[in-house]
């Protein structure tokens, strides 16, 4: 058994396109088929989500591990945008946990206080708290959460744990449209908190991005949007990015565009960073101000996922 729980979903229609998604998804979640293991939703996903799942889990795996004998007990994983558990795999259709049930099912979940996931929409999130619920464990729970709205997210998490304990954040959007604020608060309030972010340059960003350097008129409300992800004007004010963009240097661009999510990040008082790039969709960061947190990374991070790996756990 491999802790994907791996599963082959026979109504899925395989190798749906941009287009066809418009009608066969809704937000993301399938609307031609259910779960095999449970008939409740799923999550339309390409093959290469394996790999950030993998990730994800090596590190909390590690990260649970390694800190189970400090803070008295205090240690919390938070995910935003969690999506609702499960994930069919659009090119193959196997279905797959995601990372949020990747994580409830880890050996290591033993060592959290609290496991909490958030996502903006209402029937993921009931979805979630179904498949949460069939595990019998009451540190874990999905609750609505809109990221433009980080301060209703920070009640939410410090009705259940101490504000200074020491929390694991993943972000998991599926565009640049996470406004930097949110991070900001979470920092303000949760002052002990380590970051995995996944900046999603795969998707409208490496879609705009020339248009919106090269165009700036035509753009303005993308512009603003990832103005707002950035937290800075800095990676539109640079002239060295505009020459970027008239030689269609488009790896040039996304090194730069997340170097410039890193700054940001330092900003905030981060100084250790981890980056891991998944093919050409998107960036994981990673961001934290303890020394043991990049050494954690760098542990998570040695082995590829070769796609056949089972998650290791530690």
């Amino acid at each position: 058994m491999t802790e994907f729980n791996e599963r082959f979903n026979k109504n899925c229609l395989r190798n749906c396109d941009r287009d066809q998604r418009k009608t066969t998804t809704d937000d993301d979640i399938c609307l031609i088929t259910r779960s095999v293991t449970d008939d409740l939703p799923i999550r339309c996903v390409g093959e290469w989500s394996r790999t950030k799942i993998y990730l994800l889990t090596q590190y909390f795996g590690i990260f649970s591990t390694g800190m189970k004998g400090k803070w008295d007990g205090n240690i919390n994983y938070i995910e935003i945008c969690s999506g609702p558990g499960r994930c069919v795999e659009r090119s193959t259709g196997m279905e797959i946990d995601g990372t949020s049930l990747c994580v409830v099912n880890h050996k290591a979940f033993k060592y959290l206080k609290f496991a909490f996931f958030f996502d903006s929409n209402k029937d993921v999130v009931n979805t979630l708290n179904s498949r949460i619920e069939k595990f019998k464990i009451n540190n874990a729970k999905a609750y609505y959460g809109d990221y433009y709205q980080p301060d209703q997210i920070c009640e939410i998490i410090l009705t259940q744990i101490n504000q200074y304990s020491l929390n694991l954040i993943f972000i998991d959007p599926t565009d640049c449209s996470l406004p930097f604020f949110t991070i900001e608060s979470l920092k303000k309030r949760l002052p002990h908190v380590d970051f995995i972010v996944n900046v999603a340059v795969g998707t409208d960003f490496n879609r705009n991005i020339l248009q919106v350097l090269l165009k700036t008129d035509s753009y303005k409300e993308v512009t603003k949007k990832y103005i707002n992800f950035l937290g800075n004007k800095a990676f539109f004010e640079n002239p060295e990015i505009k020459q970027l963009a008239v030689d269609k240097d488009s790896l040039g661009l996304r090194n730069a565009f997340r170097e410039e999510y890193i700054n940001s990040l330092r900003g905030i008082g981060y100084q250790y960073f981890g980056q891991k790039q998944v093919k050409h969709y998107y960036d994981i960061v990673f961001a934290s101000s303890d020394p043991k947190g990049i050494d954690f990374w760098d542990k998570a991070t040695k082995n590829e996922y070769d796609g056949q790996r089972t998650l290791d756990l530690f």
